[in-house]
């Protein structure tokens, strides 16, 4: 389990992330939503080990992520940003296979390559493998790089519980790829016990695939739970700082739709 406690971030005197506290159970999705500014990517940096907290603590699988050496953690978690830049030209195939890095010690080329050619075929890019990545879309280079996380956390028998941690990887994709990805990941939680903690900015996709959601406004969590009892109309309204009159559609217990009759102009 990822336990994040009262965690707080500074900068210049600002509080970014204000007493921040929820789980990411194994085998759970959780997805973090929230307005730009509202601190869901510095939320997610600090668990994932990447940026120091001022207030709290993150644990992993029961240790302070601070005392995990970054070997360790690095098997442990896979993390996708949001800004992915390679500094000078790759192949597909060498960059999902960087996601092996970790384990360089314990296992032949051959056989990371043949675990990143398995997650480029889960992510849908297969026959892209000996591509060069300046030639790909940005949606297709957002798949590449998931077949790297995808690829650092794969472990058969594994006994050792483990998270994907995803800053919108469904923002550059079109709408079949957003539900190929979201069922990838739901799978890898029910079939492989993976925990997810996933930033979203739609909303149904958030209700129709997470187990838990975090409502996040100007740093502070306004509500942390199941999908039906976070996204409630009043709440979206608050968050999003929307119209009175626009109609938060309901099925199911979950969010439906948004639809606003008159321009917000």
């Amino acid at each position: 389990m990822v336990e994040a406690k009262r965690v707080g971030v500074q900068i210049s005197n600002r509080w970014i992330v204000k007493e921040v506290s929820f789980t990411i159970e194994p085998g759970q999705l959780v997805s973090i939503i929230g307005p730009n500014g509202a601190g869901k990517s510095t939320l997610l940096k600090v668990i994932a080990g990447e940026r120091a907290l001022h207030h709290g603590h993150v644990q992993i699988n029961g240790q302070d992520i601070r005392n995990h050496p970054s070997s360790e953690i690095a098997r442990l978690r896979g993390v996708l940003s949001q800004q992915l830049h390679l500094p000078f030209s790759m192949k597909v195939i060498e960059v999902v296979m960087l996601g092996r890095y970790p384990y360089r010690k314990k296992e032949t080329n051959a056989q990371s390559r043949l675990i990143a050619l398995q997650c480029l075929e889960d992510v849908g890019m297969a026959s892209f493998e000996n591509r060069q990545m300046e030639t790909l879309s940005g949606g297709e280079q957002q798949r590449v790089h998931l077949a790297r996380v995808l690829t650092q956390i794969s472990i058969e028998n594994s006994t050792k519980n483990r998270y994907l941690l995803l800053d919108e990887p469904t923002a550059s994709q079109d709408i079949t790829q957003k539900y190929r990805l979201l069922s990838l990941l739901k799978y890898l939680c029910k079939e492989k016990g993976v925990g997810v903690l996933i930033i979203l900015h739609d909303l149904h996709l958030a209700a129709q695939y997470s187990d838990q959601i975090l409502l996040l406004k100007n740093g502070s969590a306004l509500a942390y739970g199941q999908p039906q009892k976070v996204l409630s109309r009043h709440r979206i309204q608050e968050v999003f700082d929307l119209p009175e009159d626009i109609y938060a559609g309901t099925f199911n217990n979950t969010i439906q739709g948004l639809v606003h009759p008159l321009s917000f102009f």
